[in-house]
């Protein structure tokens, strides 16, 4: 613990990410950026507590297909201004049109609000009702489309977070790194190079990987494990232990030589939910039965994914593995790296959060994503990344089953249980996506703290007073 004479006591968070960004628009591929954008973004709509959000109220209706809204009058932006509804009805408007959504859901005539002079532009489905009221009509006919929205405006999905957009302002935070342009839950000041928190009388700074000691907060086990003090354990930390459930799989790259037999595919994944099956109880994970349970949509008990095996393709020599940030090396990762190297097999590793790796070439591509009440939001970020799509390029049952679950079901929620059911069984046919295991999200706050880091039933964080 440090103590800020001016502000109180001053601690340190462990987002999990090598640098921090706070630039609206950024499509957020990595899920360890939500450790902070949970924690300091407002969301427009909070389901557990209404008056949290940035919206009071809501409605849609379905005939007219209108999106009709009443903006909080405890929503403000980071100076401390109330928020306007034509700013919170521009923020939906140019954040639909910057994010996939899964669907085509735009505001009516908003096709040039990405260009220069967006602000000053007129919109035919932007209606401003008064100073907290506005109203949006909407384009793209989907089923249950008030889900949709609703899915969209708060933070039930990994991509599909809509920004608030303030008018009066184009400064670019990449290089002013000083200015808040958001609604946040809590203030926040840059100060030497660093992100802080104004948090319940305290300071808590948003620490980055490159930060490697005093953490006082984390949320999640793989980086508690990593990056915590050699002499910290888990009994010096309240842990939370919700069930917030997340899926660990792999994704084989079709366009790659090594893995272009269906034999080679098989052998890697048995090999992975091997090492997963036989680590469960030490590492804290559940080995996966499939992509679905059988309490979720899309089980299927004809499926019964491999892991027996425990021997490596004898062509290879080399395998590159890409990893969405680095601790996502875990202990099985770890593990299977030790038994191709007994096969003289060279694992190359290639962190993804670092931008010199994005358009690099791999073999396998392991994928970490959230699984709440029922909802696969992995399976609809596959279908909204490119990239993804790329790898799957020569599984074409597998890129079927996806395009069918984009057209008929990626707007509706729950996802249709047939389609996902199809998902399932065409990816075991082609051995193209392999889950691996499963595991409980948990975040630990140091003890005898004055705040503790809590996650709530939708997947937000927030520090509470520790009582």
């Amino acid at each position: 613990m440090l103590k800020n004479n001016d502000m109180g006591n001053l601690f340190k968070f462990c987002t999990g990410v090598s640098k921090l960004d706070f630039y609206p628009f950024t499509e957020i591929n990595n899920w360890k950026n939500l450790g902070y954008w949970l924690l300091v973004l407002k969301p427009y709509i909070d389901r557990e507590n209404s008056q949290d959000g940035i919206l009071e109220s809501y409605h849609f209706c379905e005939k007219s297909n209108t999106f009709e809204a009443t903006v909080c009058l405890k929503a403000t932006w980071q100076d401390g201004t109330p928020i306007s509804s034509f700013e919170a009805a521009m923020g939906i408007a140019k954040g639909l049109a910057h994010r996939k959504t899964s669907c085509s859901i735009q505001v009516k005539g908003t096709e040039e609000i990405t260009h220069f002079g967006w602000e000053k532009k007129h919109y035919s489905g932007v209606e401003i009702i008064s100073p907290i009221k506005f109203k949006l009509t909407l384009t793209g006919l989907v089923e249950n489309i008030k889900g949709v929205l609703e899915d969209i405006l708060s933070f039930t999905t990994l991509r599909n977070i809509i920004w608030p957009v303030r008018l009066n302002s184009f400064t670019h935070p990449i290089y002013d790194p000083s200015y808040f342009d958001i609604i946040s839950k809590y203030p926040i000041k840059f100060e030497s190079g660093k992100y802080f928190l104004s948090v319940l009388g305290n300071l808590v700074e948003l620490s980055t990987l490159k930060s490697k000691i005093n953490y006082d907060f984390y949320f999640n086990t793989f980086d508690f494990n990593q990056y915590k003090n050699i002499n910290d354990s888990e009994e010096n930390y309240l842990i939370n232990k919700k069930q917030n459930m997340h899926t660990f799989f792999a994704i084989f790259n079709s366009l790659s030589e090594q893995f272009s037999s269906i034999e080679s595919r098989k052998k890697i994944s048995s090999i992975l939910r091997n090492i997963a099956k036989n680590s469960q109880e030490e590492e804290n994970i559940i080995l996966a039965n499939g992509h679905f349970e059988a309490n979720e949509p899309g089980y299927s008990q004809n499926i019964k994914w491999d892991e027996d095996n425990f021997d490596f393709p004898e062509h290879l020599t080399e395998i590159k593995i890409a990893i969405p940030f680095p601790s996502a090396k875990n202990m099985v990762l770890k593990k299977f790296a030790a038994e191709a190297e007994k096969k003289f097999i060279n694992i190359k590793w290639l962190d993804l959060s670092d931008e010199e790796n994005a358009d690099t070439n791999y073999d396998l591509q392991i994928v970490i994503a959230r699984i709440q009440g029922n909802r696969q939001i992995w399976v609809q970020n596959i279908i909204n990344s490119h990239s993804f799509i790329q790898q799957l390029e020569k599984f074409p049952r597998t890129l079927s089953a996806l395009k069918k679950i984009n057209l008929n079901s990626a707007s509706t929620f729950p996802l249709k249980s047939n389609l996902l059911n199809e998902f399932e069984e065409t990816c075991h046919a082609e051995c193209s996506i392999t889950p691996i295991f499963r595991y409980h999200l948990h975040t630990y706050s140091r003890k005898n703290l004055p705040i503790v880091l809590n996650i709530s039933e939708f997947k937000e964080f927030y520090f509470s007073l520790n009582r």
